[in-house]
């Protein structure tokens, strides 16, 4: 149902399907699979905000680079993170993610913590609060330098007061 195509869309599957509607298949049935699948997803990914893209991708612990991920969504959608009762679930899910063995995952993990304590009022205590900076502070050495380069920003996100007025 419905709730199979958001974690599907959420896993990445729209690319996969749309690589595999480029190719050349020798067996009708697969074609039409494909296109019937791709359709499915294309009608409900219309029908999900951007929010709700979001909220998939972190629940399923697959983050990848995309326009959820940048500073204009989460100046729109900070707020959004604390969820209905206030529980901060989300939150405590990504900050669960910093511990991804995949590197990747972790660096947006870092980069998404660092910009809900931007944009969030007191997101500095909340997120210190749930252990992300215990969480963080390793990933600074880190080998990969692109994790590294997450970690420290989010790190230096979580300890200035004044973001604004550092450019």
């Amino acid at each position: 149902g419905k709730t199979y195509l958001n974690e599907t869309i959420a896993c990445g599957l729209m690319k996969a399907i749309e690589h595999m509607k480029e190719r050349q298949w020798t067996d009708p049935d697969i074609v039409a699979d494909v296109q019937d699948l791709h359709s499915r997803l294309v009608e409900n990914y219309k029908e999900m905000s951007r929010w709700e893209v979001y909220v998939n991708e972190v629940e399923s612990g697959q983050l990848a680079w995309g326009n959820t991920h940048t500073e204009a969504f989460f100046k729109e959608n900070a707020k959004m993170i604390e969820g209905k009762g206030g529980d901060f679930r989300l939150l405590k899910v990504l900050i669960a993610l910093l511990s991804s063995n995949d590197e990747d995952v972790a660096a947006i993990a870092c980069y998404d913590v660092g910009e809900f304590v931007r944009h969030y009022p007191n997101g500095r205590a909340i997120a210190k609060k749930l252990g992300a900076k215990e969480l963080v502070m390793p990933l600074i050495e880190n080998d990969n330098p692109e994790l590294q380069r997450h970690a420290l920003q989010c790190i230096s996100k979580i300890m200035v007061q004044n973001w604004e007025y550092v450019k």
